[in-house]
């Protein structure tokens, strides 16, 4: 994604580590836009890697961020967001239009304001289920983020504390469903750790 030749300056290695790193991982755009995909159980730490890449790729690229967050219906809404964003987010892009779509209000928990994700030169496309099987079709990179879940479920709560603690093991099941049905690290262009390096425990590791 990035030139052979370009430097990275000290204060993004020390500030943007891992989108530094993930960024000379990225292979090179083919097409525009580049759609990169970045999927991961909750509290993986999809958002910061996600957040650092952009931070990195916008010194020299058109960077958009799109985060499924924003699309499912609800706590019970994983499978069907991942639908929506195939439909309405990913298709569209895909085929260089603007993807127009309802935003959840999580206050309401109701449909909430019209959005418009622009077609840029790269679309970042962050979230649970950002590289299911029918996305990954129409992706051009799919990055799979792997982080222990004792730490997932502490950085989790730590971010968003008893709104989602309430919610963790209902969210947690749609998760396996999904995973089960498509194990996206065994298909993923690349696998990234999360915040916390280090290989988790057969007893940490996601079920597969």
């Amino acid at each position: 994604m990035i030139a052979p030749d370009e430097v990275f300056q000290p204060e993004e290695i020390e500030n943007f580590p891992d989108g530094v790193n993930l960024a000379r991982l990225l292979p090179a755009a083919t097409r525009r836009p580049c759609l990169v995909g970045i999927d991961g159980r909750s509290g993986a730490g999809k958002t910061t890697l996600t957040d650092q890449l952009a931070a990195v790729l916008r010194r020299s690229h058109d960077v958009v961020v799109f985060r499924l967050e924003d699309l499912y219906p609800g706590w019970d809404g994983l499978l069907e967001g991942m639908a929506a964003y195939r439909t309405e987010i990913l298709e569209p892009l895909r085929h260089g239009q603007d993807a127009h779509w309802t935003a959840w209000d999580w206050l309401t928990s109701e449909p909430g304001t019209p959005r418009l994700t622009r077609t840029a030169e790269i679309v970042l496309l962050e979230g649970v289920g950002a590289c299911h099987r029918e996305a990954r079709m129409l992706l051009d990179t799919s990055v799979w983020v792997e982080l222990p879940t004792s730490q997932r479920r502490r950085r989790a709560l730590e971010r968003d504390g008893a709104a989602y603690e309430g919610h963790w093991d209902q969210w947690a099941a749609q998760e396996e469903e999904y995973l089960a049905e498509d194990p996206v690290w065994e298909c993923a262009d690349i696998i990234h750790p999360g915040p916390s390096s280090g290989e988790p425990g057969p007893e940490d590791r996601d079920p597969s």
